[in-house]
C-alpha cells in the first residue's frame, strides 16, 4: 500500500563519483523491485517533479536508495544533509515474482539498485552478475556477496571479467532457471534473447520518465507486444517475452 510520507534524510553517503546512498526514514515495507517518487520539501520550483527511484533496501523502517547524479533534481538530493525533509510517494509499482527455481541476478550500472533487496529477500539466488564501465565505478560488491556468489564483469577490463554482463552470463549460464534484470535496455534486450535460446524465464525492471508515479500523467507510457501500457502502473517489471 502506498502512503504519502514526509521524510527525515537519516544519512547521504557517496559511494563513488557520481552514485550516493540515500537513507531515510520510512515506515511502509516495500516489495522487491518496487519504487518510490521522491522530492525535496522545500520552496524550489525547479525541478517541480518528483523523481522516481529504485527501491534499494528496507529494513527497521529506515529505506535506503541508491541514486546517481544524472540531473539537476538528482545533483540537489546528492547535496541534502542529515535531518532535511524530502516527500516521498510510495512504495509503488510491481515487483519482482517469488520463483521456486534458482534465479540470477543480473544488474548493469545503477540497474543493481532493485536487486539488493530481491537478493536480501529472495533465498534462492543462485548468482548475481554486476556490470560496471571501469573499477572506478565498481560499488557494493561485498554487500552483495552476503546473498550469493558475485560475477564483477567492466567493459574495459580494469577489474573482474572485461566485457558487459550479457557476456558474462553467457559464459556462466548453468543453474539459472530465471533472470532478474536491471540496466541499459540493449542489455535487457540481450539477455532476453539467451534466455529465449536456452530456455530460462526472464523478467526485466524498466527504467522511464515518470512525473507522477501512479498512472494520472501518463508520461512513462511506452509500447510492448502487449499493447501500450504504462511503467508505473503495469510495472516497473515485466517479462522479457512481453517487451521483446
Amino acid at each position: 500500500m502506498a502512503i504519502n510520507y514526509i521524510s527525515k534524510i537519516i544519512s547521504n553517503k557517496k559511494l563513488s563519483k557520481n552514485v550516493f546512498l540515500l537513507s531515510l526514514d520510512f515506515p511502509q515495507e516495500p516489495l522487491p523491485g518496487q519504487f518510490v517518487m521522491i522530492k525535496p520539501l522545500d520552496d524550489r520550483f525547479d525541478p517541480f517533479l518528483s523523481r522516481p527511484i529504485s527501491i534499494f533496501n528496507w529494513e527497521n523502517n529506515v529505506l535506503e536508495l541508491l541514486i546517481k547524479i544524472v540531473g539537476k533534481g538528482t545533483d540537489i538530493l546528492s547535496k541534502m544533509e542529515t535531518g532535511k525533509k524530502i516527500r516521498i510517494n510510495g512504495p509503488l509499482g510491481n515487483s519482482f515474482p517469488k520463483l521456486n527455481s534458482n534465479i540470477t541476478l543480473i544488474g548493469g550500472g545503477i540497474g543493481i539498485a532493485p536487486l539488493f533487496f530481491t537478493a536480501k529477500k529472495f533465498d534462492n539466488i543462485d548468482k548475481i552478475i554486476l556490470g560496471f564501465r571501469n573499477k572506478e565505478e565498481i560499488i557494493l560488491k561485498k554487500e552483495f556477496e552476503k546473498f550469493a556468489k558475485v560475477i564483477i564483469s567492466t567493459d574495459d577490463g580494469s577489474n573482474g571479467l572485461k566485457g558487459n554482463p550479457t557476456t558474462v552470463f553467457l559464459n556462466n549460464y548453468e543453474n539459472s532457471n530465471n533472470i532478474f534484470s536491471c540496466g541499459p535496455m540493449v542489455m535487457m534486450e540481450s539477455l532476453h534473447k539467451i534466455a529465449k535460446e536456452k530456455n530460462i524465464n526472464d523478467f526485466c525492471s524498466l527504467e522511464s520518465v515518470m512525473g507522477c508515479g501512479f498512472g494520472a500523467c501518463l508520461g512513462c507510457r511506452i509500447d510492448t507486444k502487449q499493447g501500450s501500457v504504462l511503467v508505473c502502473k503495469e510495472g516497473p517489471v515485466f517479462q522479457g517475452k512481453d517487451v521483446f
